[in-house]
């Protein structure tokens, strides 16, 4: 238990604090101080004490939004990802422009391959914060995985335009552009993942096979080469360095 008086934690059945002997009691801010202490220590018992001093923390006020949001990503973290829902909608209650909060809820629509909700979600998280990176990618996986390649181009763009160094968004960028037949710009984009991570094995895959797409033979057998001297057991790269060899 943290001492209000000078900030020092002590047991949890401790009735004064050790250092300046202050009389302890349980408060909200202090059941979610000592939860996410917990949490930081990371491991399924530490988890397993957060959750039991965030539930302290909802019994001393369960409307609080903080102790709701925190108890719903702890919810998330154990796999109990409808209970985490419940958690992140009683904080948005209180909160109801949080993107933070919205953002979580959206990832748990996402783990449950709710695709639907979690592309309302994020939509909601840019709605609230058009800064927020992250909503960007993640909904653009979700508008891919449903098949709408140009709202998933759209928004991985976005989220390259917002951060150059995003090398994830351009690889799904180039999927997506693989996807709609758009060969020159999936090559650009997989030459930008390569920029930023050399040694992606997957990425020269890509690059290759859109090198080959656009009638670039030459370039696409060197990059292909490439990638099977990072990742010798790329059997899809092998058999297209193959076929590209024997053309």
């Amino acid at each position: 238990m943290i001492c209000k008086k000078c900030g020092t934690g002590n047991q949890e059945d401790s009735k004064f604090c050790k250092d300046c002997g202050n009389r302890l009691e349980k408060s909200i801010e202090g059941c979610i101080a000592n939860a996410l202490l917990y949490r930081r220590r990371g491991g399924p018992a530490s988890l397993g004490l957060a959750v039991i001093e965030m539930d302290e923390a909802l019994k001393l006020d369960p409307d609080n939004t903080e102790a709701n949001y925190f108890m719903g990503k702890f919810m998330y973290d154990g796999g109990f990802v409808e209970d985490a829902i419940n958690y992140y909608d009683k904080a948005l209650k209180s909160e109801p422009r949080w993107a933070d909060a919205h953002f979580a809820k959206a990832l748990a629509y996402y783990r449950m391959c709710s695709i639907d909700k979690a592309i309302e979600t994020f939509e909601q998280v840019i709605a609230i914060n058009p800064e927020y990176v992250g909503a960007y990618y993640f909904a653009g996986i979700c508008y891919y995985h449903k098949g709408r390649m140009g709202k998933a181009v759209e928004n991985f763009r976005e989220v390259v335009r917002r951060d150059p160094k995003y090398a994830i968004a351009y690889y799904h960028l180039g999927r997506a552009y693989t996807k709609k037949n758009m060969m020159k710009e999936a090559v650009k984009a997989f030459e930008s993942v390569i920029a930023i991570n050399p040694t992606d094995a997957d990425t020269y895959f890509h690059l290759g096979f859109s090198y080959a797409k656009s009638g670039m033979t030459d370039k696409a057998i060197n990059i292909l080469e490439k990638a099977v001297d990072l990742d010798p057991n790329d059997e899809n790269s092998r058999r297209l360095l193959m076929e590209l060899m024997m053309m």
